[in-house]
Parts: C-alpha cells; structure tokens; sequence
C-alpha cells in the first residue's frame, strides 16, 4: 500500500499522462471549413471523421454531412452544437475573426497555412496528417506525389521552355505571379510565366500587356461560359504567336485550385502534356 504522499504523486502523474495521452489522441469529430480542407481529409481517409462542410465542398461531403455555411460566412452557432473536438480552416479562404470567435468559444482550431511551392504544400499536407493520426497515409501520398512530378520532368528535361500566359479572371483581367503554386504548375512542366516578375501574387494587367508580352501558349482556367467569350476574345489578337498557332487551352479549375500534394502532381502532368504534345508523351494518370 503507497503512503499518502506517494499516493497522491501516483495520481498527479497519472493524470498528468492521462491528459497528454487524450490530447495526442487523433480527432474524432472534425469540421472543415474550406473546400481545399475537405479534399486533403478525404485524400488522408479521414472522410468518416468529417461532421460537417461548407456548402462549397465537395458533392460526395455535402450529400452525407452536416452544412455550416460558407466559408467566408460560417454558422458558428451550428459549428459549436456539433461539438467538434477539431476545426480546420484556411488561412487563404477564412477570415481571421472566425478563428478566433472559435478558439475564444473554446474549440480547438488547427490553420492550414498559405501554399506558394510544392514544398509548402507538402509540408502542410504532412502536418495535417500527424494532427488526424494519418501521418503514414501522408507520407505515402507525398512520395508517390513527388515520383509523379519527377518523372514529367525527366520526359521534358532538354525541351525548349515554352512561355505562358495564365489567366485566373477575365473581367478585370487577373494572372499569377512566380510567388504563387499555380507558378509551381508553370515551371515544373516547363513553362515560363510571362507575368511571373511582378511584384503582386494575383495581379490585374491589360490585354495589351500580355499581346506585348507574346507568349507562346494562353491557358484559361474554367469559368464557365466566360471561357467561351475569353477564347473568342483572345482569337481576335491574330499576331500573337499563341492565336497563330491555335494554343489556347481550357482547364478544369478542379485542379489547380486545390494545394494538395495530388493535384499538383496531375495538374503538373496536365499542363505538360498540352505544352509537349504532339512532341511528347507524357504519362498522365486517369
């Protein structure tokens, strides 16, 4: 039998341990609060520990979890009647004052930080899977990841550079700077940015600059039947090297709006293959 004051150093230490232990033990209930979120928690196969979403997520989330509201404008009474013992949010999609109100609220929220390169996303993507006890699962699609980018760079490794204009808005008209990870698209499947020296990460421009600048290839991210009106629109440019040879692309905006490790591998791939086809074949996953 312990004496008293042993006794009570057992049961300081033991709940001591207690309380580290359930705070190392991985989330239960999670609330997402950004569509980039939700996709990393069902890339990790965390998708059954998700409550809730915003109305911008996913369909397959939205269709079997609880709404929360959007993500500039979540419900925080909803959120705190779930009883979440984890909330995720994005430091580029959410406000600053919705993090707060619901640390002050007292529930434990976790940022995913702002996403420039391949590392950053990589680094995130890590971080949130030791959080969620799925640091292994990270881990793999990080390698597997990184294996896809090499070898598109090991298909074009030699090729001439091809110049890019990429644009995010048409109206104003907006592209990227290199400080960007849609850059990271550019560069990694041998592009070059012709906007990628300004100063802003999103800056707006005028048609007449990117016609000065002439590049090789326009690539458009899906809006919709603005899409429709841009490439008409930028067909009328007929000096520029991109028209003359019929390079406008459209892409899925799915893609590369997501920082997660997958999609810069795919969208890498993607752009690759429409900056070297006919001349190379580069091995796309479907």
């Amino acid at each position: 039998m312990f004496p008293v004051k042993s006794s009570r150093f057992f049961l300081i230490i033991l709940f001591v341990f207690s309380a580290v232990a359930a705070h190392a033990a991985p989330p239960r209930r999670i609330i997402s609060l950004a569509p980039s979120v939700t996709k990393d928690l069902y890339l990790l196969g965390a998708g059954d520990k998700v409550v809730a979403v915003t109305v911008y997520c996913p369909p397959e989330a939205r269709k079997t979890k609880e709404g929360i509201g959007t993500v500039q404008e979540p419900n925080i009474e909803k959120i705190v009647s779930l009883s979440p013992d984890l909330v995720i949010a994005s430091r580029e999609g959410n406000r600053e004052e919705t993090v707060a109100t619901l640390r002050k609220l007292g529930i434990s929220v976790f940022v995913m930080g702002s996403y420039n390169n391949f590392a950053d996303i990589c680094n995130g993507f890590h971080e949130l899977g030791k959080l969620i006890g799925k640091e292994e699962a990270a881990q793999k699609i990080i390698t597997e990841s990184r294996n896809r980018i090499d070898n598109v760079y090991k298909t074009i490794r030699g090729k001439k550079p091809v110049t890019v204009f990429w644009e995010v808005g048409a109206q104003p008209l907006f592209t990227v700077n290199k400080n960007t990870f849609v850059n990271e698209f550019m560069e990694r499947a041998g592009g070059i940015n012709i906007f990628g020296d300004l100063p802003v990460r999103y800056p707006q421009i005028s048609r007449e600059e990117v016609v000065s600048r002439d590049p090789d290839v326009i690539m458009l991210v899906t809006m919709g039947d603005v899409t429709t009106r841009e490439t008409r629109s930028w067909g009328k440019f007929t000096g520029m090297k991109a028209v003359k040879s019929g390079r406008i692309y459209v892409l899925s905006d799915s893609i590369f709006t997501d920082p997660t490790p997958v999609a810069l591998a795919e969208g890498i791939e993607k752009v690759a293959a429409l900056l070297y086809a006919p001349q190379t074949a580069i091995k796309t996953s479907k």
